[in-house]
């Protein structure tokens, strides 16, 4: 059965339950924007989404954001009013476009089944003016596909918009997929707009992964999209954990469902580097981290004398009381850092695709971070880093290149897309849309 196939089926069998009437012209309905993430396992896409969302409804007045997500329980952040969730149920990514159910003792079918009809019928109900959708243009096993096709149908179809993150895996592997599952031809048919949640002085990537020939002149570059949330400066948070060394290592990696070794090669080099460390430690082990890997750590980590948290809500803060971040190179992780200025050292995980090692590579190049290959990953090397980036004063450097302000621009552009001001007089500038028009080009051009 082909995609389009499964798509008309899906369709005509779905019930449909009672919804609101249409949107007649003219009325002050707000405006309402639905996200999906198909979130495997981690917090990368849910919190992307969840910044976005809180950002647009912060910036236009009466809106709601609805964001459908496959995240596990534990990876749920603060929304703030006019955001909320639907949780569908998760999934794990076990490798290049393979995805198996992360809880439920169900087939993959059964799963897939339960999955397309939650999102179909929320956004049958929700009748969103704009359907954002995270990273997968189909969805994980095209089940997104009646959900694309009844928005398309109505009467007033709503704006749809995909988001991707910088860097998705290696092109030749995300090409090839999205050809053999009909992704591009989804796209061109479907899909209004494009945003990219990166630079294209970094990684071009509309050029790497196709698309700059499907939806020509559809292409946004937002930069990065950071969290918005205030923290506590350097000097107050590293007096509220009450240091007593004047260096302060903080280890951390997002939801932390894959960082155990990492986490664990820090405690091996702080052990090579003698009980008496010259610096403190803080070990973050993320709320999806197996409860025995929590408890290996937290073993070790006492006999150190390090501390050791499972999760903090202010993360933000944690990192700005740090001289020296040792993490990952998820998006959202570095994002935070290169948000807060911090020296960081980064090591990105060996699969199972290529996107943070590509990440962490590029932006070790542009000497906005430190980076350790994990192929060549050991304690004496980490101990050996750890010292020299504690001492070290020649990077972060600026580049003016990797802007931050994702969420804001993201936000600005969605905004544009459905609010249509009134037909100015002729000879009369519209400065509604001047005011909004810098938004539409990629911001390298944007002084």
């Amino acid at each position: 059965m082909t995609l389009q196939q499964f798509a008309g089926e899906q369709l005509s069998s779905a019930s449909s339950p009672p919804y609101p009437p249409e949107k007649g012209a003219g009325t002050e309905a707000p405006i309402s924007l639905m996200a999906y993430s198909h979130d495997g396992f981690g917090l990368g896409h849910v919190r992307r989404n969840t910044n976005i969302a809180a950002r647009f409804v912060r910036d236009t007045p009466g809106s709601n954001a609805l964001l459908v997500v496959g995240c596990s329980p534990g990876a749920f952040f603060r929304s703030g009013a006019g955001v909320d969730f639907i949780k569908i149920p998760s999934i794990v990514k076990v490798d290049t476009e393979v995805w198996r159910p992360r809880s439920l003792q169900m087939s993959e079918e059964k799963i897939r089944v339960i999955r397309t009809r939650l999102i179909q019928q929320a956004a049958d109900t929700f009748r969103p003016d704009i359907f954002l959708v995270d990273y997968t243009p189909t969805g994980v096993w095209g089940e997104l596909l009646p959900t694309l096709s009844m928005l398309k149908q109505r009467k007033d179809p709503p704006v749809i918009v995909l988001g991707i993150r910088d860097i998705l895996d290696a092109p030749e592997v995300t090409c090839k997929a999205w050809r053999q599952k009909g992704a591009y031809e989804v796209i061109s048919k479907y899909y209004d707009e494009i945003l990219v949640y990166g630079s294209q002085d970094v990684f071009d990537t509309a050029a790497q992964y196709g698309l700059d020939t499907v939806v020509q002149g559809k292409i946004r570059y937002c930069g990065y999209v950071c969290t918005e949330e205030p923290y506590k400066t350097k000097e107050r948070m590293r007096a509220q954990l009450q240091l007593s060394k004047d260096k302060f290592i903080v280890v951390t990696a997002g939801g932390g469902h894959d960082a155990y070794p990492m986490m664990m090669a820090c405690i091996e080099a702080f052990q090579l580097l003698g009980k008496d460390l010259a610096f403190e430690a803080l070990l973050i082990t993320g709320p999806l981290m197996e409860p025995q890997q929590q408890e290996a750590l937290q073993v070790q980590a006492e006999k150190l004398g390090v501390r050791l948290l499972t999760c903090v809500e202010d993360s933000l803060s944690y990192i700005s009381a740090a001289d020296l971040v040792v993490t990952m190179a998820g998006y959202n992780s570095l994002c935070e850092v290169l948000h807060l200025g911090k020296k960081t050292l980064v090591i990105p995980r060996c699969g199972p695709s290529a996107e943070q090692q590509t990440r962490a590579r590029l932006l070790a190049d542009r000497r906005l971070i430190d980076m350790i290959d994990p192929r060549d990953l050991s304690p004496e090397l980490l101990a050996e880093r750890l010292r020299e980036d504690l001492e070290r004063d020649d990077y972060p450097i600026f580049d003016r290149a990797v802007r931050l302000d994702g969420a804001a621009r993201a936000a600005a552009q969605l905004s544009e897309l459905v609010v249509k001001p009134a037909c100015p007089e002729p000879g009369v500038m519209d400065p509604h849309r001047s005011s909004l028009k810098p938004m539409l080009v990629p911001y390298e051009n944007v002084a």
